[in-house]
């Protein structure tokens, strides 16, 4: 929970979100390839995608807060793109925690 490591994943989801395909799993494929420098193998993929669906049905049913995930304060609205969603800033913002805590990610150690 570093303040450094929580804005790298925030970051990090945004721009999956702005550049690369709408799909999951195209966002998927490039998110590996912006931390590991590969392809994800399928299980990965399915991995990814089991966690995104888990985390969009946490933030819907109210267990997670989509505006505290996004920028640390539950009542301030994150500054996103238009055709990004809180939501889906949330759920990816996730899945780079996840990504940038790999063994396999490239790191300054």
């Amino acid at each position: 929970n570093e303040t450094i490591f929580v804005e790298a994943s925030r970051a990090l989801a945004i721009r999956i979100l702005t550049e690369s395909d709408r799909s999951d799993l195209e966002r998927t494929r490039y998110a590996y390839r912006l931390c590991v420098s590969r392809l994800p193998t399928h299980e990965e993929e399915q991995s990814v995608m089991l966690l995104l669906k888990k985390q969009r049905k946490r933030i819907a049913d109210g267990w997670l807060n989509a505006r505290m995930i996004t920028t640390g304060d539950a009542d301030q609205l994150p500054d996103l793109p238009a055709e990004i969603t809180p939501q889906d800033a949330a759920a990816w913002t996730v899945v780079a925690r996840v990504l940038l805590n790999l063994d396999e990610t490239i790191s300054k150690n």
